[in-house]
């Protein structure tokens, strides 16, 4: 719960929301004082290989929860596949009847799906939907999110601008303050799905942002892309003072020790701000066992972590936020090795250990990363060292034998000189290298201790609904009690008990007796959430209906003075727990089956119409355009377009800083709109998938600028755009047409469907999906869906990140003078390339080959695909390299790789190898 009590200071005191990534975190978070958890399912939730929960399991866990207080959040925040769409259904159903306190979302179809069948379900925008700016929240919030998770990317400035425009009775914000870091904005990578089809908008993320990395265009290596861990425990007043209304932890996949740890730091440190204790009432005697900053910070120590950071919460380049060197665990300094004789190790003790301690053993020389601050070290044995950290070969042990003046020893403080035994086996340290605690033996212990149900906390499975009991007297002096059960304010079930209009002899017990007997059933185990025992006048019991259970129909001066045996009501109980369970199953059955009955209908009974091929290019530079004219004036192009074969629809252009060598709005917009009449095209204007504070007041002198021109078309990829568009250009004379792309996702036709409500009239395809799923969704395509886009050529942005390999490279921002926003050619262990490109300060990251499925046209076309696009952003492309890969789109060949020797002696740009990422594979 939000601890809502302000201070005389008006600071308003956020929840801590803690992850749950088994029955272990489940617990330790609810004896550690965490106000809310959230926790996944076996599928639908972004982190499928933790262990997560089954609905039996929630069922038992959710009453104790609710007990203490403490809320419950699934995640959902994965995209769908339409494939998956009916078993979808059933969930969210299931997630309603379970009474879950509210759902973590990415793909807007879940969202549209809850909102319109399941209204008991509170909706809560995902990181993954990589919500980012204050129009991003106002789009959410209109969708029917209650919450919205906003990007780890934000700073305390746009946390206070987002909380200024929009008051927590309107929406609640959620921050992360602790936990591992993408290299990529969440719901904005791309890289493992394309890969190994191992998506992480699916939950299936394959780390690769964790691997060694060499660069080949300079000298560098290391962990290019592995991001610190986000800590703002000591700076947890600017979230605060921010306005966020819940703390978020990240670590689905980490151990209860983790989660006891960093919730019972961000506790105490609340109470510190707070002035006072900030616990709720309800918590478990367990979380109200305070432990001194000192303990918390060296348990934090021992906590998984790796280097830390506050990320851009103090402000955008701050520090350097890549750790080059180590991408796990290290624990605390225990010092370093003085002598090794045999399999002991000498040292002097820089803190207390003992048996079954976990150690870690790391080499004193440093790393090799880049010139000029790592010299001293070959590049190969640099890269060696890193690939025995990422294989996990640092030696790494538990300590069973310590001996100190010729002593065995079970324990040791800081200060002693001891000898520890080496594993059998194992690799002898050198001098010099420094060992690490990662693990404590105790504290170990005690969150064992907190792990698991305490007294009086057995699970037990129930479920939930609310009860209302009605008592009214009836001619012929008779009088009627009357139980309604009701989910979500819909009548599930209704009985009554007529009985003798009789007065009690001594004080009238029946409104107690009625409070007892209607709390719970627990042969079917359904407990009430809640519970409503009314006097009804004679007038108006009979007027209750289904449609107002509700009704504020009470008597005036209520009455309860009847005598009703106490058997009679185990009667009416009983006559309503026979029927309960099946009662409340057909209730949420039906549920599902009218969720079920609305995708069928709005599904297209037949392939959508094939049409003449209408050809879309999107670009981020002016060249593009030229090289685009001179294909155009190719005989056999000219010939082919004239006789009607394939039409120009579109150009879709994405203003770019960089690209640009004016930033005049109206030049550019004027300049384009000419090149593109010229082409015999549409002009649509794509704003760029982030828009950070920084980027808006440029962006809307462009939007601005081509809408006075007479621009009526736009693209847009993430939610926030919409608003952004809103703001920016005005009422038009022409409607605004609205085109999506891919990151604006429609994995699935709920998805496709609830954009076109939005107003967009062509969507584009996922290019993570597969072609099983893609034929699934097209096929029954909905009719009142805009249209779909296939993109057949992409440089796939596999990440879109903030953090810049550059400035970890030279430990710290080498200012634009000297990076020049200069691109990378990097390499992985298994020799794949991909270029880092830095488009002013965001980096994109993509690979050496492109995505295509050029080739595959005649798919797109037999199920009735028209619209195709083909993209050239980011990477520089030659005009023989643009030429090539257009004639492939128009043919519907594979594009061809390299240019004729001609061309490249005139300096041309090979077109690149190609992939078709996840179409012939099955999309995990």
């Amino acid at each position: 719960m939000n601890i809502e009590e302000a201070q005389p200071d008006g600071l308003f005191i956020p929840e801590i929301l803690a992850p749950a990534g088994g029955r272990e975190q489940f617990f330790a978070a609810l004896h550690s004082g965490a106000d809310a958890v959230f926790l996944g399912l076996k599928k639908f939730n972004a982190r499928a290989r933790a262990e997560n929960f089954s609905t039996e399991d929630l069922r038992e866990l959710l009453p104790l929860a609710k007990k203490h207080g403490m809320k419950v959040l699934v995640t959902l925040n994965v995209l769908v596949k339409q494939c998956e769409l009916p078993d979808l259904v059933g969930v969210l159903a299931t997630l309603e009847d379970l009474e879950v306190d509210a759902l973590i979302v990415q793909d807007i179809a879940v969202a549209s799906l809850a909102r319109r069948f399941f209204p008991g379900l509170r909706l809560h925008a995902s990181t993954q939907l990589a919500v980012h700016n204050l129009a991003g929240v106002k789009v959410a919030r209109a969708l029917g999110f209650r919450r919205v998770v906003l990007a780890r990317e934000l700073t305390a400035q746009d946390l206070r601008g987002i909380r200024k425009g929009l008051p927590r009775d309107e929406v609640e914000i959620e921050a992360f303050c602790h936990g591992s870091l993408c290299y990529s904005y969440s719901g904005l990578c791309f890289f493992s799905g394309a890969q190994d089809s191992r998506s992480g908008n699916r939950g299936e993320c394959a780390y690769t942002c964790r691997k060694p990395y060499k660069v080949l265009s300079e000298p560098g290596q290391g962990f290019l892309f592995s991001m610190r861990d986000l800590d703002t425990v000591d700076d947890l007043d600017a979230l605060v003072n921010a306005g966020v209304d819940t703390l978020k932890i990240e670590g689905r996949k980490k151990d209860a020790q983790y989660v006891s740890t960093v919730v019972k730091s961000y506790r105490a440190k609340l109470d510190m701000l707070a002035g006072r204790d900030t616990l709720r009432p309800e918590a478990p005697a367990a979380a109200r066992e305070k432990e001194n900053l000192a303990d918390l910070e060296r348990d934090m120590g021992l906590t998984f972590h790796r280097e830390r950071t506050s990320f851009f919460l103090k402000g955008r380049y701050h520090e350097n936020v890549i750790d080059l060197d180590n991408p796990t665990h290290k624990g605390i300094r225990v010092g370093e090795v003085l002598k090794v004789d045999d399999r002991w190790v000498r040292l002097v003790l820089e803190c207390d250990i003992e048996r079954f301690d976990g150690l870690r053993i790391d080499p004193s020389h440093a790393l090799y990363h880049a010139k000029p601050q790592h010299l001293g070290e070959a590049p190969l044995e640099g890269r060696k060292a890193l690939e025995k950290k990422y294989e996990g070969e640092v030696l790494q042990f538990s300590l069973r034998e310590m001996r100190a003046r010729g002593r065995r020893i079970p324990t040791a403080v800081a200060g002693e000189q001891v000898e520890f035994e080496l594993p059998e086996g194992a690799t002898a340290p050198r001098a010099g290298d420094v060992v690490f605690k990662t693990r404590s033996a105790a504290l170990r212990a005690r969150i064992e201790k907190i792990s698991k149900p305490g007294a009086n906390e057995k699970p037990v499975p129930l479920r939930f609904a609310d009860i209302r009991v009605e008592v009214a007297p009836l001619p012929q002096s008779l009088l009627a009690v009357r139980c309604r059960v009701s989910k979500h304010g819909h009548t599930v079930l209704s009985e009554e008990l007529i009985v003798p209009a009789v007065r009690p002899k001594r004080a009238a017990t029946l409104e107690d007796d009625l409070r007892s007997q209607f709390t719970l059933w627990g042969n079917v185990g359904v407990v009430a959430k809640t519970l409503d025992v009314v006097s009804l006048s004679m007038a108006t019991f009979t007027e209750v209906t289904e449609a107002t259970p509700g009704v504020n129909s009470e008597a005036t001066v209520p009455d309860f003075h009847w005598f009703v045996p106490r058997s009679k009501l185990k009667e009416l109980k009983n006559a309503v727990g026979m029927k309960l369970g099946e009662a409340l199953d057909a209730a949420m059955a039906q549920k599902a089956q009218a969720a079920l009955s609305h995708m069928a209908a709005s599904a297209g009974s037949s392939p959508l119409q094939i049409g003449t091929p209408r050809f879309s290019v999107k670009c981020d530079r002016l060249e593009t355009l030229e090289a685009l004219h001179s294909f155009l004036q190719e005989p056999e192009v000219q010939q082919s377009r004239a006789q009607g074969e394939w039409i120009l629809d579109e150009v879709v252009f994405e203003p770019k800083r960089m690209f640009l060598s004016t930033l005049d709005a109206t030049s550019l917009a004027a300049s384009v709109v000419g090149k593109v009449e010229a082409l015999g095209a549409r002009l649509r204007v794509a704003v760029p998938t982030v828009v950070r504070a920084w980027d808006e007041a440029l962006l809307k002198r462009w939007m601005a600028a081509f809408a006075a021109a007479g621009v009526h078309r736009f693209e847009v990829g993430n939610v926030g755009a919409f608003a952004l568009l809103d703001a920016w250009v005005g009422a038009l004379p022409s409607p605004l047409d609205l085109a999506s792309d891919f990151t604006l996702y429609a994995l699935n036709n709920e998805a496709a469907q609830s954009w076109s409500e939005l107003g967009v009239s062509k969507i584009a395809l996922s290019i993570e999906s597969d072609a099983r799923d893609l034929a699934l969704q097209l096929d029954s395509w909905p009719r009142a869906a805009g249209r779909p886009q296939a993109i057949l050529y992409k440089d796939t942005p596999l990440f879109i990140a903030e953090s810049c390999s550059l400035t970890a490279l030279h430990n710290g921002c080498p200012s634009a003078e000297v990076c020049g926003y200069r691109s990378l050619e990097v390499e992985n262990e298994e020799g794949e390339r991909f270029l880092v490109a830095h488009e002013n300060c965001k980096s994109v990251v993509y690979g050496k080959d492109a995505f295509s499925l050029t080739q595959e046209r005649s798919f797109f076309a037999a199920h009735g695909v028209s619209d195709f696009r083909i993209d050239f952003l980011t990477r520089p492309y030659s005009e023989s390299a643009i030429h090539s890969i257009l004639r492939a789109g128009l043919l519907g060949e594979k594009v061809v790789a390299g240019a004729s020797a001609q061309m490249l002696a005139k300096g041309a740009h090979e077109a690149p190898n190609t992939h078709t990422a996840n179409f012939h594979r099955t999309l995990l």
